[in-house]
This record gives structure tokens, sequence and C-alpha cells, in this order.
């Protein structure tokens, strides 16, 4: 593997508006400030999710990771760390039939430049899925169970009493059980922002709220160095999402 310390990214930083709330409530809320503001600070290329022929940034916590962990996946070594792309590899996901996958791998190599070898190296990126499933297309994430969040669209302001609210234009928002998608919504900023309220206010009067706040914080401090490894604390907040409707 090789450092390349001088490839940025000029890539949207989708957590840090995601989690900025209009008043810190509690602490949960104070903790996504924090997330929302390290991962500000050094964007990172993001993972991909193809969904209705549409392609969307995939934010926080990407499952592959933890599969290539798993199974002792190693980086090639012709793959270049940037500081625009700590994690090495840049996945793609498809959801497929309400199924989600792995459909790509990918790594950054170095490349002539255009300009010719007196030139410092252009970087492109390789596919090396084929590397780690010769054998398959795609990739069931079938250990995988959360509630992903994916903003995409413009970004809004909204400034009411001296503070400015910060949302996307909309959201995806998933159920995935098992790699399985059980529940989908495309929703609105506003209708998003609905939402996550009632779900935070169901959860706040479950036995498992006080439970989720000791171990995210215990998150927080051992796993800051890769955004893409870290357990997507936004679980905690979305946590039994069709439970608490369906109750």
């Amino acid at each position: 593997i090789k450092m390349h310390p001088f490839k940025t990214q000029n890539v949207t930083a989708y957590s840090a508006a995601l989690y900025i709330m209009p008043k810190m409530k509690n602490l949960l809320t104070f903790i996504l400030l924090i997330i929302g503001l390290k991962m500000f600070a050094t964007p990172q290329i993001p993972d991909i999710l193809i969904y209705n022929g549409k392609e969307y940034e995939w934010s926080g916590y990407s499952p592959a990771f933890k599969y290539f962990e798993l199974n002792n996946f190693q980086p090639p070594e012709k793959a270049v760390i940037t500081t625009g792309n700590y994690s090495v590899f840049i996945m793609t996901y498809e959801i497929i039939d309400k199924k989600l996958y792995l459909i790509d791998v990918e790594i950054e190599v170095e490349q002539e430049s255009e300009y010719g070898s007196d030139y410092p190296p252009d970087l492109v990126s390789k596919s090396v899925f084929k590397n780690y499933f010769p054998n398959q297309k795609r990739v069931l994430m079938d250990f995988y169970s959360n509630v992903q969040v994916i903003p995409y669209g413009e970004i809004i302001e909204v400034t009411k009493n001296d503070w400015t609210d910060i949302h996307w234009e909309d959201y995806l928002v998933f159920e995935i059980k098992n790699g399985a998608v059980t529940t989908e919504f495309d929703l609105n900023y506003k209708q998003f922002k609905r939402l996550k309220r009632k779900q935070f206010a169901a959860f706040k009067k479950t036995s498992e709220y006080p439970k989720a706040i000791e171990a995210e914080k215990e998150n927080i401090e051992s796993s800051f160095h890769n955004p893409k490894l870290r357990w997507d604390i936004s679980a905690v907040f979305w946590h039994h999402l069709i439970y608490r409707k369906r109750g």
C-alpha cells in the first residue's frame, strides 16, 4: 500500500449536516453533533449506493468493511492511501429485489500523468472486486442489520431565532434486517425531521436508551480513526424504527 499525501477530495460532508439539530437538549444530540464535525474536518471519498437505477453517496457505517475484516481480506500492494480515502477501499452497493448487495470494490492506483513522466502520477480508480470474489457478480450483505439513512439533493439552510438548521433536500431511509430491506422511505427534509423527532421521543422512553448512550460513547472513544469502520451512531437514534411505529 502506498501513501499519497497530496490527494484530497472535495466531497460533500453529509455527516455533519445530517446530525446538526436546532437545540442540544440531550447527550445523544451532542454526540451526533461531534460525530458530524469530526467527519466534516476530514471528508472522505464516499462509498456508493445504487437504488432504483440512481447513484447515492452511502452515509455512515459501511458493512462490507466488516466483511473484509472477518475474512482477512487485505488491499493489493499497488493500492494508494490518500488523505481523501484512508480506508483504501471504495465500496459500491446496490439494492436489488429488496436486498442489499456489494457489487463492486475499488482502490486508487497510480498511473503515469497524461502530461508525461516528468509530472507527478495521476490517481485512477481500479476495480478489484474479482480479486476477492472471482466467481460472484454480487455478494449479499446478509450479516447486516441496521437503519440506513442516505441524504441526497441540495443542502437547505433554515434560520430561526438566530439558529441555522442545515438539511439535505431529501432522505432515503431503509430498515435492513440480515441484508433484506424490510421498510423504506423517500422523504423530504420536513417529513424526515418529523419522523426523526417521533422515533427519538419513543426511543427515549425505553430502557434501552441509557444503555445505548453508554455503548455509543465507548464506540466513539475506540474507533474515531476510520469513519467507514465505525458503527454508525445513527443506529442508536433510529433503533427499533418499525417496532416503535407499530407499537
